[in-house]
């Protein structure tokens, strides 16, 4: 019943599927936009029945200063995907404008932009894992 739902765009996306999911192997996946460091966070269990704040003060003043730049010029997000659909809804036009990304890259660019219905373009990189400037610019 919900697919009759959803938006026909919506109804003929191919569902994303992870590297490891489709039997992938190996300790290295420049797809699956992870850390390769095995980080240990500490968690403040006093305040898990609250939401965080959508855009922390503190974060974004810290992470301005780590990137040089000015807090007004920053958004956090929950992740990247997030961050990726937020950045595709306020700047394309569905129907009218195009991203481009440069495979082999994380998925989310192109699986945010098919649902929001932005046209995908493709270049990918070339054989020495670097930007394809020229391919990009024609495209």
């Amino acid at each position: 019943m919900m697919e009759k739902l959803a938006r026909k765009q919506v109804q003929q996306l191919t569902p994303y599927l992870s590297a490891r999911r489709i039997g992938g192997s190996g300790d290295i996946w420049l797809n699956a936009n992870e850390s390769p460091f095995n980080n240990e966070y500490k968690t403040d269990f006093a305040r898990l029945n609250r939401y965080s704040e959508c855009q922390p003060k503190q974060l974004i003043e810290a992470y301005a200063n780590y990137a040089g730049v000015k807090p007004e010029q920053t958004l956090t997000s929950r992740g990247a995907d997030e961050g990726i659909e937020l950045l595709i809804r306020a700047f394309c036009e569905p129907g009218e404008d195009s991203i481009l990304y440069c495979p082999p890259t994380y998925g989310m660019y192109a699986i945010s932009a098919e649902t929001i219905g932005v046209e995908r373009k493709t270049v990918p990189l070339t054989a020495d894992w670097q930007l394809n400037l020229p391919e990009i610019e024609a495209t």
